[in-house]
């Protein structure tokens, strides 16, 4: 008998060993999806920091050459002649009545106002960015500031205060001598460098350094780098050195020149980026474990349920081979299969013990023989295999549910991104048919589009994302759901030398007032981030790669669609 009831200890169920391996697979998929979302988020962390110092460094050279070019303007206007040159110079000499009496007899002999408050007034009023200047002049004991809070400007002795922000300054020579005879600091502010920029900085752990070229810092923000490391980074960009390796280490660095000869250093830290990472990890080892430790209570606790209902059934049949054919399996307690297997052995119950009331006045020395001869008309395999087909079924149920948890996961996981700056007219348009083939597959029977291109203008190179941003408009702004003859098309040909690129559409159009707004912000286009790709930037991105050959027009009606036109002006040098 202890043999017969060791069979059935419960670490020997065949459901007890299914759910050990189930959930052993459960948990190996969950912590393989945990790893990769990890391993993704670690992956993604890094292109979006890569991605931000490249922002950032087009921002960095834009802001330079624009402030240099800010800079040329003032210092032609004080120091661009020996007269300009002496207007300072008495400026800061004379005082406030002779100065004036200078000027007056300026104004009387050329008829033009040479006051230096007017001059600097209009530089404050003209350049937004400007937040100081300072001017100072060898001979002179005071020097010229002026800021924000004083454009006019003020004769000051002493020693000039400490700079702070974006720094330009240019040595004045005399023109006839070619003598350095003072000089010229203008202060931008760290708005004009950074841009919004400035905030995400901080947060994403970077910094940005800019350089003369006598290798002079210019301009610094100095976030992350500790007050040791940034000397030692000065010094070694001052002694024309590589950069310590010791800042190699700890930042990610990206280090250029600008086409004037400045340089600029951007670094990232690396220590803010696995803290990001860090994070992100803790968050979803947290989910992760949650999430496991979910689908585990709530499968223990199904197979808790169902292995009560097989142990009820195993013990009913125990008892029925001990010779107790009283007992009956109380089918309101079992379920699906369990409950048809149930009734099965209580009418097979049922019928052996007909059978043995039937047949009870045999003879009791062949009780035995009549026993053993009913339970051998019994398939000794029918448990084992009703068992099994429950297991399969079991298994059969939990293994879709499986196969959609991983595919939810591994669908988050898809992702395709190119660093390449330019492309062909004809792959740019390949990859549009891409794009607007999803959006049939979404909308079935309600999207039509046409893509006609001229061969000769296949090859032609056009900034990467020109056409697609464009299509983009009209899934989200033009097209109507409701209809079933929604259509686009672009048709891309040479008219006489000129090249021509129509985007034409059906959708919902623009009332007259939208369309001068469109096409009044067009060639006056906002300051956007380098990750926004919208009609203001493809009309940015080809002028400057085509230059005054380029223009866009757009043409709309409301409710009968819109059509923007590319034409390229001597389209055959292109291509």
């Amino acid at each position: 008998m202890a043999k017969f009831l060791a069979r059935f200890d419960k670490g020997k169920y065949l459901m007890n060993r299914l759910m050990q391996i189930y959930s052993l697979l459960l948990v190996g998929v969950i912590l393989l999806t945990v790893a990769a979302l990890c391993v993704y988020t670690a992956d993604s962390n890094y292109r979006k920091l890569n991605s931000d110092l490249v922002g950032l460094e087009n921002r960095v050279v834009n802001s330079v050459e624009d402030n240099n070019d800010t800079m040329s303007f003032i210092y032609m206007e004080l120091a661009g002649s020996n007269t300009a040159i002496e207007n300072v110079r008495q400026y800061l000499n004379l005082s406030a009545a002779d100065y004036f009496e200078y000027t007056q007899d300026s104004w009387l002999a050329y008829q033009r106002d040479t006051r230096i408050s007017e001059t600097i007034n209009g530089f404050f009023n003209a350049f937004n960015d400007l937040e100081q200047l300072y001017v100072t002049l060898d001979g002179s004991s005071s020097y010229l500031m002026a800021d924000k809070d004083n454009h006019n400007g003020r004769k000051l002795q002493g020693k000039m205060p400490t700079k702070s922000g974006f720094v330009i300054t240019r040595p004045i020579v005399d023109q006839y001598g070619s003598k350095m005879v003072g000089e010229i600091s203008a202060v931008f502010s760290r708005a004009a460098v950074l841009g919004m920029l400035e905030d995400s900085m901080v947060a994403d752990g970077m910094d940005a350094y800019i350089f003369d070229n006598a290798n002079n810092p210019m301009f610094t923000t100095h976030n992350q780098l500790s007050q040791k490391d940034y000397q030692k980074l000065v010094n070694a960009i001052e002694n024309k050195q590589p950069i310590p390796s010791s800042i190699n280490k700890k930042y990610y660095v990206l280090q250029r020149k600008t086409s004037r000869d400045l340089s600029y250093i951007l670094l990232a830290s690396k220590k803010v980026l696995w803290q990001k990472n860090l994070r992100t990890f803790a968050i979803a080892i947290l989910v992760g474990s949650g999430l496991a430790a979910i689908l585990l209570t709530t499968l223990k606790r199904t197979f808790k349920r169902y292995f009560q209902q097989i142990e009820t059934i195993v013990g009913i049949t125990h008892s029925v081979a001990e010779g107790n054919l009283k007992e009956r399996i109380d089918v309101s307690k079992v379920q699906d299969e369990l409950y048809d297997l149930s009734e099965a052995i209580n009418f097979m119950i049922a019928s052996l013990d007909q059978y043995i009331r039937d047949n009870y006045d045999l003879e009791i020395k062949q009780r035995d023989a009549h026993m053993q001869a009913l339970q051998s008309q019994i398939n000794p395999h029918f448990l084992y295999n009703t068992l099994e087909y429950i297991r399969m079924y079991a298994l059969s149920k939990q293994q879709k549910e499986l196969a959609d948890v991983v595919y939810a996961f591994s669908a988050l996981l898809r992702n395709n991104t190119t660093q390449e700056k330019t492309t062909t007219l004809k792959k740019e348009l390949s990859f549009c048919e891409k794009y607007v083939y999803l959006y049939q597959m979404r909308y079935p029977d309600r999207v039509a589009y046409n893509f006609t291109i001229e061969p000769a203008l296949e090859g032609l190179i056009i900034p990467k994302f020109t056409i697609q941003p464009l299509i983009e408009n009209y899934f989200v702004h033009g097209i109507d759901y409701t209809r079933n003859d929604n259509a686009i098309s672009v048709k891309a040909h040479f008219v006489d030398d000129d090249i021509v690129i129509y985007v034409i559409d059906n959708g919902k159009g623009m009332t007259p007032k939208r369309l001068l707004e469109v096409q009044h912000k067009l060639k006056q286009p906002e300051l956007e981030s380098q990750s926004s790709i919208g009609m203001h930037n493809v009309y940015a991105r080809l002028q400057n790669t085509f230059g005054m050959a380029f223009s866009m027009t757009v043409a709309s009606e409301l409710g009968k669609g819109t059509t923007l036109t590319i034409k390229i002006k001597g389209g055959h040098h292109f291509v």
